[in-house]
């Protein structure tokens, strides 16, 4: 790294930072053990990290005889996330708000009535949060659709649509914005939640009551996105299926054919290890039904885990609080290379 200094701290903050994270408490001794460096630059990372509040001192600990040394804990409210994304419940429309700590844990959570999904009603919820919340350090916004150098170019919201949200809402507070499609959230929700090989490959298909399905796609345990973030559109594969009618949902064989197909063709070109299908109307009568059918349609070597999601909601929100930590988690790292 040469003689960049700036760097250097940053990154031994990291190291320190991450391991007082893994061991929850520790000493000095400790720390300098977890993460290689001098007792003396450990003492300065901890006496910065602690003048900004991201780290306070506990209980001493007892020692034989000696001078008892002091416990360090990581302050998981030094900072804090707010996320918000619409959801439609019986014919309703909400904004459900959440604020969390860096542990993920939600301190506050609601849904707010709302009549349209706009970009003023985005900012009056952020600006009555950040009132609330001093700490809060970075926003999330879950939406339908498909996000591109900060505008959705797909939106099941017109007043959105085309908007500069990310370029907007970031110089309006000053603070890291995430904007994050609804399937791929529910998709890292869903998958953090359970246990999973890390390079798991995954489909998460969401069916909303009134829109056309999206996907959310995991290849070798990381979020797929595309070039264009347009990965993920299944609506545009020609099923000639009519997505979002009421008639669909009526009728469990139509119903059922249609979600066969779509998880064969998605099957068919990611051969993933499993699928997730999730909405509303889907049971687990449905989910027997269409693992038949791909059964019948596929060969058996390659047939997925085909499972059912009734926790979208749930899903989604744990994976926008992911998301948006992530802004907030330095990503400096440094390499050995052997020679």
């Amino acid at each position: 790294m040469g003689g960049n200094t700036s760097l250097i701290r940053e990154v031994n903050r990291n190291l320190v930072r991450h391991a007082l994270k893994a061991q929850g408490t520790a000493t000095k001794k400790q720390l300098s053990e977890a993460t290689g460096l001098s007792l003396v630059t450990v003492g300065t990372v901890l006496q910065e990290l602690i003048s900004s509040g991201e780290v306070r001192e506990t209980e001493p600990v007892s020692s034989n005889g000696g001078r008892p040394a002091l416990k360090y804990a990581y302050n998981e409210r030094h900072a804090l996330v707010l996320i918000l994304f619409p959801v439609e419940r019986g014919g309703r429309l909400f904004i459900h708000r959440a604020v969390a700590d860096l542990a993920g844990e939600r301190l506050e959570e609601a849904e707010i009535p709302a009549d349209i999904v706009e970009l003023a009603l985005f900012q009056r919820l952020i600006d009555e949060s950040m009132a609330a919340y001093r700490q809060i350090r970075a926003i999330g916004i879950g939406l339908p659709g498909a996000e591109y150098e900060g505008e959705l170019i797909v939106s099941d919201y017109e007043n959105l649509k085309d908007k500069a949200i990310l370029e907007h809402l970031g110089s309006r507070y000053r603070l890291p914005v995430v904007i994050e499609n609804d399937v791929n959230a529910a998709a890292v929700g869903f998958w953090l939640a359970r246990p999973s090989h890390p390079d798991t490959t995954g489909v998460y298909l969401y069916f909303p009551d009134r829109f056309p399905p999206g996907a959310g796609i995991f290849i070798d345990g990381k979020l797929y996105r595309g070039k264009r973030g347009f990965a993920g559109e299944v609506a545009n594969i020609p099923l000639g299926i009519p997505w979002g009618d009421t008639a669909l949902a009526a009728s469990e064989e139509r119903l059922c054919e249609a979600l066969a197909k779509l998880a064969i063709s998605v099957i068919s070109v990611l051969n993933p290890d499993s699928v997730v299908l999730c909405g509303s109307f889907i049971t687990a009568d449905h989910i027997q039904t269409v693992k038949a059918l791909c059964a019948d349609r596929l060969p058996k070597a390659v047939l997925p885990e085909i499972v059912l999601s009734d926790t979208f909601e749930e899903d989604y929100a744990r994976g926008m609080v992911v998301q948006t930590l992530s802004k907030l988690e330095p990503d400096l790292l440094l390499t050995r290379l052997e020679r």
